[in-house]
């Protein structure tokens, strides 16, 4: 199924077949890709309580059903971590389904090289 985002308006009703279409496109494997970068690949929902987990999925902040208008706006998108996406989307359920450990990026903070003293 082909799909075209950029005819969406704010009230264009997606059916579960044109959201799993849109998904799987190349537009939006492309607008995923690019906010990854941006946001550097860490969830910017951990980030805020300075902890920097990686993200691993492109979130809608105001749902893609609820206004497809804003598909593939850049302030409607957010990276995010599996967990974090949970719990921002709490209707699926997978919460419960898996726990999964994050996992920590190591910070370590780099000196300057001691000062040979012979």
């Amino acid at each position: 199924m082909k799909v075209n985002p950029f005819l969406w308006t704010s009230t264009t009703i997606l059916t579960k077949a044109i959201r799993d279409a849109f998904y799987k496109s190349g537009i939006w494997q492309e607008k995923r890709t690019a906010i990854l970068d941006r946001d550097e690949y860490l969830c910017q929902v951990c980030l805020e309580n300075n902890d920097p987990i990686p993200a691993d999925t492109v979130h809608h902040i105001v749902h893609l059903k609820d206004n497809p208008s804003l598909a593939l706006v850049d302030d409607n998108l957010l990276s995010v971590c599996f967990d974090c996406h949970n719990v921002l989307h709490p209707e699926k359920g997978f919460g419960m389904k898996k726990k999964i450990k994050k996992r920590k990026i190591k910070v370590s903070q780099v000196n300057e090289n001691p000062v040979k003293t012979w």
